[in-house]
């Protein structure tokens, strides 16, 4: 009997040290993770041939690469691709679900997977399956944080899925409840700074850092992109990877958020030196954009049709669309606009605010005032003293009461960057008296930048009364993004 129970419990420890031993974050791994971070795909598999050469059972490596196939559907938008991979990500989901659950890599790894995949559904419509994978990360992130607090790999998903919770509008916050889901802003935030803190004083995280200022950039980009914080950011990266395409990407984000386009077009000099790297087309958009920042068309048109061309996904191509017509209006084509306008109401989709607003632009059969998209693209650069020159010498009469609304609100966003914030305050609320009846975004977005000034200066009422204004408003334009960065607002000022 004694020698059975013995041979039972051998029996049980081996197992056990067995499934424990297909399981390491050794150098290769952590190398790995940031070549796949980087989106430098060839070196990554690479070093993760190299540990299968010399680990074969380590699992680690499944979760490598089904990262780096979610990176690649993600940033090419191909569900084609998505479809091809779908069998081979459930194998190693299952093959992930093995590893002991003591080991808090079980959980996370699995958290971090189902998360993924419900990002990429929600790019392709697939709500349904969505939701229940986004409610099973949650499920696994949550409980893991309750088993191993102090696992900090864990802080960063948990902490992008509760700003994702706190950022849901209020008039789903009954699903939230029925499926008893919790989390904020402030308290995924939170959780990110914790973990970027750990990713620089612990050696044994330090891979970890990228990925984690990668999430904290978006984050203050889309909640409340305040210029200070998003500077130390901008400083935080460019000591943390010069050759990382994904934080140079996210650099360039920045510059532009905050009117620096120069300094954006030099990034770009800078990473379309960078060879080897998975093709993210969007980057093209993007240089277009600067480009047409500076009225620079010639050049524009370039990466507008590169993108175009060799982007697999819907999103950003009305827009794309739309300005090739606004460069066409610039050149003084006004047949050639109409046919890239033809161009957005036939391709792409309407997922996204700019994508939208320049499927309006197609359907309104209005052909824009040409000196408004002037203004708004040399504003949009940083390029103030040019953008406020156009605007001044436009003829007083003659606008209509939108262009004259919108003339109102460029002034104001020019007054606002440049310093002068009482002229703004007053410009802004012109604006809101002009066109609180308008369909378009100029008073919504008057009524937030007006929040932010008094939140800034300290005078709460005031910074609560127009965040409430703004999401009291209904306008066609922008108004998700516009709402969320107002509804981030006021929960900021309860808390």
């Amino acid at each position: 009997m004694r020698l059975r129970r013995f041979t039972i419990i051998a029996f049980l420890f081996f197992s056990i040290s067995a499934i424990a031993q297909r399981f390491a974050v050794n150098e290769n791994c952590r190398e790995a993770y940031q070549h796949i971070l980087a989106l430098d795909f060839n070196r990554g598999r690479e070093i993760i041939a190299s540990e299968k050469s010399k680990n074969p059972d380590n699992l680690y490596t499944l979760y490598l690469e089904n990262y780096m196939d979610f990176l690649k559907v993600f940033i090419s938008e191909d569900e084609d691709l998505f479809d091809s991979i779908n069998d081979i990500s459930n194998e190693r989901y299952d093959q992930l679900e093995e590893l002991a659950k003591s080991d808090p890599y079980r959980s996370y790894f699995l958290g971090n997977m189902n998360l993924q995949r419900a990002v990429i559904r929600l790019k392709f419509h697939k709500y349904f399956y969505a939701a229940l994978e986004i409610n099973r990360a949650y499920r696994l992130l949550t409980d893991n944080k309750e088993k191993f607090p102090g696992f900090v790999p864990n802080d960063i998903t948990l902490g992008v899925l509760h700003i994702m919770i706190g950022m849901v509008p209020d008039n789903y916050h009954w699903v939230l409840r029925l499926i008893n889901m919790k989390g904020s802003v402030k308290q995924g935030r939170e959780e990110l700074m914790n973990a970027l803190r750990v990713s620089d004083n612990d050696p044994d995280y330090t891979y970890l850092k990228n990925e984690v200022l990668f999430f904290m950039g978006f984050v203050e980009l889309n909640i409340k992109p305040g210029k200070q914080q998003l500077d130390t950011l901008f400083q935080q990266i460019e000591l943390a990877d010069s050759n990382n395409l994904l934080l140079s990407y996210l650099q360039i984000n920045i510059l532009m958020k905050t009117g620096r386009n120069n300094e954006a077009l030099y990034q770009f000099k800078k990473i379309n030196r960078m060879t080897g790297y998975y093709p993210f087309y969007y980057l093209d958009y993007l240089q277009g954009e600067c480009l047409l920042r500076k009225i620079k068309t010639r050049q524009a048109a370039v990466y507008y049709t590169d993108f175009l061309d060799r982007f697999t996904g819907k999103n950003y191509i009305k827009d794309a669309w739309r300005k090739k017509a606004w460069i066409a209006l610039l050149n003084d084509d006004v047949a050639k606009y109409r046919y890239y306008l033809d161009k957005v109401a036939e391709t792409g989709n309407d997922d996204i605010g700019q994508d939208r607003d320049a499927e309006r632009e197609a359907e309104s059969g209005k052909t824009p005032n040409i000196d408004l998209i002037k203004a708004r693209l040399l504003f949009d650069g940083g390029y103030y003293r040019q953008a406020d020159s156009v605007l001044s010498a436009m003829p007083v009469n003659g606008l209509t009461v939108e262009e004259q609304v919108e003339k109102t609100y460029r002034q104001a966003r020019i007054a606002d960057e440049s310093g002068g914030k009482e002229a703004a305050k007053h410009l802004y609320n012109k604006t809101i008296e002009e066109g609180k009846h308008l369909t378009r975004y100029f008073a919504g977005n008057s009524a937030l930048k007006l929040a932010m000034i008094y939140e800034e200066e300290g005078n709460i009422s005031k910074a609560k009364y127009y965040y409430n204004l703004c999401l009291d408003m209904d306008f066609d334009e922008y108004e998700a993004g516009i709402h969320g960065q107002a509804k981030a607002g006021v929960k900021r000022l309860s808390d």
